[in-house]
C-alpha cells in the first residue's frame, strides 16, 4: 500500500469529532479573515471569491447542527444565520464583528476539547465513522 495513504487513513482514524470541528471553525475565520483583509486593501476585487468561501465554511458549521435536540446548536445556528448576514454586506465593521463571533465559538470548542475527545474515548459520545 502506498505510504501516503496509510498515513492519511491513521490520521483520519485518529480524529475526533472535536478535531474536526476545530479544523472547520478554523478554516472559517481564516476565510472570514481573508475578506477582512481585503476590504482593508484599495483593491476589493476578489471579495466576491472570499465571500463566497467564508459563507461555504459556515454553512458547513452550520449543517452539522443538531438545532431540534440542543438549544445551544439553535442559538450557534443563529450566529451563524448573523454571520452570513452580515457578510452580505462589504462593510469592514461587519465583517471584522463576523470573524470575533466564530473566533469566540472556536475559543469555547478550544477549552472543552480535552473532555470531548475523553467523551468519545469512552464511547459515551459516538466516534466519528471512517
Amino acid at each position: 500500500m502506498n505510504p501516503h495513504l496509510t498515513y492519511q487513513n491513521a490520521k483520519a482514524k485518529a480524529w475526533t469529532r472535536i478535531d474536526m470541528l476545530l479544523v472547520i471553525y478554523e478554516a472559517a475565520i481564516e476565510a472570514l479573515d481573508r475578506g477582512v483583509h481585503i476590504l482593508e486593501s484599495p483593491d476589493h476585487n476578489d471579495l466576491a471569491y472570499a465571500r463566497i468561501d467564508a459563507q461555504r465554511k459556515v454553512l458547513l458549521i452550520a449543517e452539522g447542527l443538531s438545532i431540534d435536540e440542543d438549544t445551544t446548536a439553535a442559538h450557534i445556528m443563529n450566529l451563524c444565520v448573523f454571520v452570513l448576514d452580515q457578510i452580505q454586506t462589504d462593510s469592514l465593521e461587519n465583517w471584522q464583528t463576523s470573524v470575533k463571533l466564530i473566533e469566540t465559538l472556536h475559543e469555547g470548542f478550544q477549552e472543552i476539547a480535552d473532555d470531548a475527545r475523553e467523551l468519545e474515548r469512552t464511547g459515551q459520545i459516538p466516534q466519528l465513522k471512517t
